[in-house]
């Protein structure tokens, strides 16, 4: 199994005063949604960098991010 290396930074506004280990937790779950969505975002992005870097070593010269083909696609029914 291949190992990716995924940095996320979390920035949180914290009290100065009355700041509790519970009152953190709290804040963790309201937030787990958002943040489980965001690492599930990293590590999808990250997979995807991934193949593409594979795609480019496999075949040079085919893969073109956000690319469009020179000529348009012909549609011929029978």
């Amino acid at each position: 199994m291949d190992e990716l290396e995924i940095k996320i930074i979390l920035s949180y506004k914290v009290p100065e005063t009355g700041l509790t280990l519970n009152g953190i937790l709290r804040a963790f779950e309201q937030d787990k949604n958002i943040l489980m969505r965001s690492i599930i975002k990293a590590v999808l992005h990250a997979l995807e960098e991934k193949a593409i870097e594979e795609q480019k070593i496999r075949e040079p010269g085919r893969y073109l991010r956000y690319g469009r083909r020179q000529i348009g696609r012909m549609f011929r029914t029978s």
